[in-house]
């Protein structure tokens, strides 16, 4: 049975005085929105009233520390224990913190089935788990601070083919899926980093079945992306048949090999078939009235 590792907020050294007594020193340490995070990880882990603190000198706090942060969302992360490890790793911490930065610097927020794009392995080894996919925390409830609703977001290692399956269907799709793999993540959504395989290896019956069907019944909930861009000299040779120069020599672009055109072609015709949909049901000719307009949900 996978071990799961506290997850969200760790809980403080001591706990808090009760009532207004508190020394002010100690209220400044523990922020009055950190108050109900604390309450709802003892409650689903009563026996680590004292758990591992990791902590940065720069800190992005989602629910905010004097006032709110307008984010009301705070991560988590679930890590399948290595054989014989005795002692949590940092690197979760350090993976969330990034991803904080990220928002506060973006002021973009996260959503559940949202996908982050990291194209290096989750804890810099050779693993194949390189991206994620968030999802509301299957145990930890929103909790109500001094500041509002506070939800806990949980971060879920993929492969680079699920996230690419994700972006082609949805990424609630693919948690779905996860879920029902019990070595991919199971019910908690649990992320093992050495996982070797995909879903699509240990099943391949979800490529087409689940997701090829999900693409062509749903196609795809992806409303934006990000690139990174980069240039070249074109004005010196290729040095081989995969150097970026050899797209374009001179003015002579390079054609496209006719499965590429094949595979363009029919991604085209997949879009214009779902946009091609009705959105509405037809209206029933004998209730159009002028005053009824009811709609078949």
């Amino acid at each position: 049975m996978a071990e799961l590792r506290p997850s969200g907020a760790p809980g403080p050294t001591a706990p808090p005085a009760p009532g207004p007594a508190a020394p002010p020193a100690f209220a400044s340490l523990f922020p009055p929105g950190l108050h109900a995070i604390y309450g709802e990880c003892r409650r689903l882990y009563p026996d680590q009233p004292n758990p591992l603190q990791v902590t940065a000198i720069v800190k992005y706090w989602f629910t905010g520390t004097d006032g709110p942060s307008g984010f009301g969302f705070e991560l988590t992360f679930r890590l399948k224990r290595e054989t014989g490890e005795s002692a949590p790793p940092t690197w979760p911490a350090e993976l969330m913190q990034g991803l904080a930065r990220y928002v506060f610097q973006s002021e973009n927020t996260f959503c559940s089935g949202d996908h982050v794009s990291w194209h290096s392995p989750l804890d810099n080894s050779e693993s194949r788990i390189q991206h994620m996919l968030l999802t509301e925390d299957p145990q930890l409830q929103p909790v109500q601070t001094p500041f509002g609703v506070v939800t806990f977001l949980q971060i879920v290692g993929v492969c680079t083919e699920e996230l690419h399956s994700a972006q082609q269907w949805n990424g609630q799709g693919i948690l779905e899926l996860l879920r029902t793999v019990p070595v991919a993540g199971g019910p908690w959504l649990i992320t093992d980093m050495r996982r070797g395989e995909t879903i699509f290896e240990i099943d391949p019956h979800l490529q087409q079945e689940r997701v090829d069907k999900g693409i062509e019944t749903d196609g795809s909930n992806l409303s934006g992306v990000s690139a990174k861009c980069a240039w070249d000299d074109l004005s010196r040779p290729p040095e081989d048949d995969e150097d970026s120069r050899s797209i374009c020599i001179g003015t002579q672009p390079r054609r496209l090999s006719g499965k590429d055109t094949e595979q363009i072609r029919e991604t085209l015709r997949r879009g214009l078939e779902i946009n091609s949909k009705p959105v509405l049901p037809p209206i029933n000719p004998q209730r159009q009235n002028g005053l009824t307009h009811d709609r078949t949900p």
